[in-house]
């Protein structure tokens, strides 16, 4: 199976027409309409819960940390049918990850991020028991918010990724092969809630692993400090599948600096061969 490309492929197209309108909007407005932003503009996170982030950046010489923890528990494996059965008694497929990273704002509208995954697997297959742990695959990447979020326009940031082929195959952590990723970020705010949309597409240095992404969220925002928010994750892996899901969750901003993120990743659709129906993901953060 191909990538399906033309989905991600209209996405970046839209990109480039809002980027493109974007530009024109930031180049004819006036001063004085730059200084009466709405209170909200901006007003949202740098990532949800998952894969969605937003078009904002950490901030000339500020630093932030954050730590992912996400559970995985393949409860289904697809047969011969076609159609998803629950494994045998006995049988698992559970993998815990962490993952630190770090961002730094080197100069206005850029960051910087290095990101350390930590992989434990727990497979109790008959001829596939793995319960390796250990680095998969570091990355960095360098974000660019390129096109504000103005009282009308939303704002847009681009990153390019590298992922150092730091994991090993043979022991399911990661890949052994680098990868290069492009990535959109495009976020609107309201008063009351914000919408985000991010097409990605990753390539590999194995020409057999192209990888196209899609992922939004919406935010709402009843509280200053208690944000709930519903991520949606599309992606198509070259000679793997695809999957559709959504992620329901919440923020709380519980200090200066401070947030924690916690989210339940269920699956809607998937022609992978294994499947996850229902996990979590926690997230802890601190900006400087």
């Amino acid at each position: 199976m191909k990538v399906n490309r033309s989905f991600v492929t209209l996405a970046f197209v839209a990109v480039l027409a809002v980027v493109a309108e974007g530009a024109g909007t930031n180049g004819g407005g006036s001063t004085e309409q730059g200084n009466q932003l709405y209170p909200w503009c901006g007003q949202y996170c740098m990532s949800f819960f998952t894969k969605t982030r937003s078009a904002k950046v950490v901030g000339k010489d500020h630093l932030s940390v954050s730590l992912k923890y996400q559970y995985y528990d393949w409860t289904q494996v697809r047969g011969v049918d076609n159609d998803y059965h629950n494994r045998t008694s006995g049988q698992q497929k559970q993998r815990s990850v962490l993952v630190l990273c770090s961002k730094y704002g080197w100069a206005k509208d850029h960051h910087i991020a290095l990101g350390i995954p930590y992989w434990m697997n727990d497979f109790d297959i008959p001829g596939k028991e793995n319960d390796s742990q250990g680095i998969a695959n570091i990355f960095v990447f360098e974000k660019w918010n390129l096109i504000q979020e103005t009282n009308d326009f939303p704002g847009v940031a681009v990153d390019l990724w590298y992922y150092f082929p730091s994991g090993d195959s043979n022991r399911s952590l990661g890949s052994d092969d680098g990868a290069y990723k492009v990535s959109t970020e495009i976020s609107k705010a309201w008063e009351d809630f914000s919408l985000h949309f991010n097409p990605n597409y990753l390539w590999s240095d194995d020409d057999d692993a192209e990888v196209g992404e899609i992922n939004g969220a919406i935010l709402f925002k009843p509280a200053p400090s208690f944000w709930p928010a519903i991520e949606y994750n599309y992606l198509d892996k070259e000679g793997k599948g695809h999957s559709h899901d959504i992620v329901p969750g919440f923020i709380w901003k519980s200090g200066k600096g401070w947030s924690f993120k916690a989210g339940v990743p269920i699956s809607l659709d998937s022609t992978f061969t294994d499947r996850d129906m229902v996990s979590i993901v926690l997230k802890l953060f601190r900006r400087w």
